[in-house]
């Protein structure tokens, strides 16, 4: 089945998770996404937990279905004569590297389009492209405590607590891949080439605007409440006897479900528990009732109880027992791949994010070993010699 990015090459700088990530949506999609790393490899293989192959098992994930070669781009200018011959082969170029960074290596949209004037570049910083952070280092961690979005985690009179599945990385890597696709869309039209800039920052305040807008206009700081919703409710994490549950009640609708399937309808009776803010104000009255009905019951049996009411709910799953969950299964949200080594030969790897009934994406190949592709891509794209190539390697080129 034909993907529809088949006609698309994309040469990928990405470290880490935010651009590897978008990269990897492209090549899920069918582009021919090459990953570039400096010769001996890049430090995302190997932070964090180590797997039996001496790397991590982060990386496999964010670098399946690409092709993977070598190249040395810093004061090196054999190494950018290479660059200019792959970028002219290329319709895309990504990378996430500060704007200081990406002129050391000869990765700015200007030098970039003068060696071929449609190409694009999606660039993903902390702090974007311009304005006087532009050239900081960062993380997601950052952007999270500078959007105020760590602000919102946390509990009352104690230090606030971040994301630890780094939300800003991962959001920023979906509109990077959109941005790059809107960007593809009008060099369909137009012939142009463009710049696609992101900011894990700009991302982090875009999804916190609206509680930047209470606390400015409204004067109203959320309060730091843990799992529970604040301002919504009864929306909380709720003990059973073998685990733990996630019951989020919004809305009048749902609210009255939950009352009656707790057995509790007098509260539909209180004027004072009238919509979400005040059930919210007045959680110290609803909430234990909530925590005492489902503390006598399993998960399985809350689960059931909030499914018939039509109540959204489900179970905490440890890392552990996502995997093994029914409909994570049926769904194919977690993939598996071989990683043709000992100890890794059914891997588990993310899976595609988004569904296509027509052209779906698909995992085809594993996460390529540093220079898997130098012969193919140096040679048969290229058409480098035998004698150039290892010349280049002799250079520690590539």
């Amino acid at each position: 089945m034909q993907r529809v990015l088949e006609d698309i090459r994309v040469l990928d700088f990405g470290r880490f998770i935010a651009c590897p990530y978008c990269g990897m949506m492209l090549a899920d999609m069918g582009a021919e996404v090459i990953r570039v790393e400096r010769p001996g490899g890049e430090e995302d293989r190997t932070i964090g937990l180590i797997g039996p192959n001496g790397q991590n098992v982060s990386y496999p994930s964010y670098a399946r279905n690409k092709k993977g070669i070598t190249l040395n781009l810093l004061k090196n200018d054999s190494g950018r004569e290479v660059l200019k011959d792959l970028v002219k082969e290329c319709d895309v170029v990504i990378h996430n590297f500060s704007p200081n960074a990406a002129k050391m290596m000869g990765l700015t949209y200007e030098e970039l389009s003068a060696i071929k004037h449609d190409i694009i570049l999606t660039a993903i910083s902390c702090f974007g492209s311009s304005g006087p952070y532009a050239n900081r280092p960062g993380f997601d961690f950052i952007a999270q405590a500078m959007s105020g979005a760590m602000a919102l985690g946390g509990y009352t009179d104690k230090p606030p607590v971040r994301a630890f599945m780094n939300p800003m990385d991962f959001s920023t890597a979906l509109s990077a891949a959109f941005g790059t696709l809107l960007a593809l869309r009008h060099r369909d039209m137009t012939g142009e080439g463009q710049m696609v800039d992101l900011s894990l920052l700009r991302t982090a305040i875009s999804f916190n605007a609206p509680q930047i807008a209470e606390a400015e206009v409204l004067g109203r700081l959320r309060p730091r409440v843990g799992n529970r919703a604040a301002y919504l409710g009864p929306t909380d994490l709720f003990k059973c006897k073998d685990g733990y549950v996630f019951i989020a009640t919004i809305m009048n609708t749902l609210f009255r479900r939950l009352a009656k399937a707790i057995g509790h309808e007098e509260l539909l009776e209180d004027p004072e528990l009238y919509n979400d803010l005040q059930r919210f104000e007045l959680r110290h009255r609803i909430d234990p009732l909530i925590s005492e009905w489902t503390a006598q019951r399993t998960i399985d049996e809350v689960v059931k109880v909030m499914e018939q009411a039509h109540i959204p709910c489900g179970p905490y799953l440890e890392l552990d027992e996502v995997s093994k969950d029914p409909h994570v299964k049926a769904t194919g949200m977690i993939e598996y791949t071989d990683m043709e080594e000992e100890g890794l030969e059914h891997l588990p790897v993310c899976g595609i994010p988004l569904r296509l009934s027509k052209t779906p994406g698909m995992v085809v190949t594993r996460a390529p070993r540093i220079g898997e592709h130098n012969k193919e891509v140096y040679s048969e794209l290229l058409g480098y010699s035998d004698e150039k190539i290892a010349e280049l390697v002799s250079k520690n080129v590539i």
